[in-house]
């Protein structure tokens, strides 16, 4: 897991703080039935989802019409998707995921492959990073490439 002292200040160099509070973390919880990995818990505190890196992460806050909540609950309905994984984002014909029971907790699949992450047999290798943090790193670093040119 990463060092939040360094992601928080690594964020806070690119973008203002913008985090949620405890009892946004407690709704989202209870809306999903999960309990969120603790990275995760820690970067919601100065990160409150939205565009970085060029990936556009859903929100945390209920407020926003594609927020973490109703995105997750709608795949879950449309492809009977596992209560423990929340849907981060979907980008081009893919979809990211986070695992709140197993390692790696961060998926990114083709879209077409979401039945199949109950049992991992995928026919094109996904992305995975091990923890929330470690993903959040990676498009904190596509973030700081980006803004170089």
């Amino acid at each position: 897991m990463h060092d939040m002292n360094i992601l928080r200040n690594k964020y806070r160099a690119l973008y203002d703080i913008d985090g949620i509070s405890k009892e946004y973390l407690v709704k989202i919880e209870h809306e999903l039935q999960i309990k969120l990995p603790n990275d995760f818990r820690e970067i919601s505190s100065f990160y409150s989802g939205g565009d970085v890196g060029g990936k556009n992460i859903h929100s945390f806050l209920f407020s926003d019409p594609t927020n973490l909540i109703e995105e997750t609950l709608r795949i879950r309905e449309a492809v009977d998707l596992p209560n423990r994984f929340v849907v981060i984002a979907e980008q081009a014909e893919s979809i990211i995921v986070m695992d709140t029971e197993n390692k790696p907790s961060i998926i990114w699949i083709d879209s077409v492959e979401i039945t199949k992450l109950d049992e991992q047999d995928f026919i094109a290798k996904p992305d995975v990073w091990e923890e929330f943090s470690d993903f959040f790193n990676y498009i904190l670093d596509d973030e700081e490439e980006e803004r170089k040119y």
